[in-house]
């Protein structure tokens, strides 16, 4: 499901300044998050569609609460 309002797309982010890189949410949901080795930071893999609540279950179970919902401007593709 693509969340748009007043055109604005809803993006999971991760403040990696808080993340402690448990893989909490890479366990959850692998296809959304993973850890980036080469520059040893947690990232959001690049997708058309986020699902509502497979990434409001990684927040829910981040011991950091460092992941949250963004409104980022829609590119116009939807």
């Amino acid at each position: 499901m693509v969340v748009i309002k007043d055109g604005l797309r809803k993006y999971p982010v991760i403040d990696t300044g808080r993340c402690s890189e448990c893989l909490g949410c890479a366990a959850i949901a692998p296809n959304l998050f993973r850890f980036n080795h080469d520059l040893s930071f947690m990232e959001i893999a690049e997708h058309q569609i986020y699902p509502k609540d497979i990434v409001n279950e990684a927040i829910k179970n981040c011991p950091k609460d460092c992941i949250s919902w963004e409104w980022v401007e829609s590119d116009g593709e939807d």
